[in-house]
């Protein structure tokens, strides 16, 4: 209830979404708590404190459901972009269900400004000149999250790059520049896709 959220894609099955989400200047947990669901996110703006790590603008987290937050706050208020792996209802510690924390899917911290741009990961034949810097692999389901980086003029204007297709669901975020998707259009800083 204390902080606002801008809903970009939601599943109505289980719950899972993404959003940003705007924690107001002052905003403040003191109370250990852990939510039911997973949570990642990436700064976009100001700073969000958990358990006295400060997350500044890009700072990206995995957090698996179950995690304790012992305490948290906003001081000068915070924008996250955030996807919530199931409903991102919150419980006191002690009462989250045994058994429900996964160790091996914690990614405490990254810093992308710490991270090299990395042009070997990414298929030549499908994105030449583009790079990313890897954020998180889910050890189980293999599933990953990334910053992507493509350089201007990759694709000359009236030039059309072959379709493809994959066997998962794509994500995109504009955290800067222009990126035009496909046929579908141009998105600009903001613009989201599922």
């Amino acid at each position: 209830d204390d902080v606002d959220c801008k809903v970009l894609s939601q599943d109505d099955t289980d719950g899972s979404s993404t959003m940003v989400v705007r924690y107001p200047v002052g905003w403040t947990r003191n109370s250990p708590e852990c939510l039911l669901a997973h949570e990642e996110f990436l700064v976009l703006d100001g700073a969000l404190e958990l358990n006295g790590r400060r997350y500044g603008r890009h700072a990206y987290a995995f957090l698996p459901a179950g995690f304790v937050r012992e305490h948290a706050r906003a001081t000068e208020g915070a924008v996250l972009l955030t996807m919530w792996y199931g409903t991102p209802l919150g419980v006191p510690a002690a009462q989250a269900p045994a058994g429900l924390y996964d160790p091996r899917l914690l990614v405490p911290y990254v810093n992308p400004l710490e991270v090299d741009w990395d042009p070997g990961l990414v298929d030549p034949q499908l994105a030449k000149g583009v790079a990313i810097k890897p954020l998180r692999t889910d050890p189980d389901s293999g599933e990953t999250s990334f910053l992507y980086c493509s350089p201007p003029h990759r694709v000359p204007p009236g030039m059309a790059k072959p379709q493809w297709t994959h066997p998962m669901v794509e994500e995109l975020y504009v955290l800067e520049g222009e990126y035009c998707w496909g046929d579908l259009g141009v998105m600009r800083r903001g613009g989201y896709c599922w």
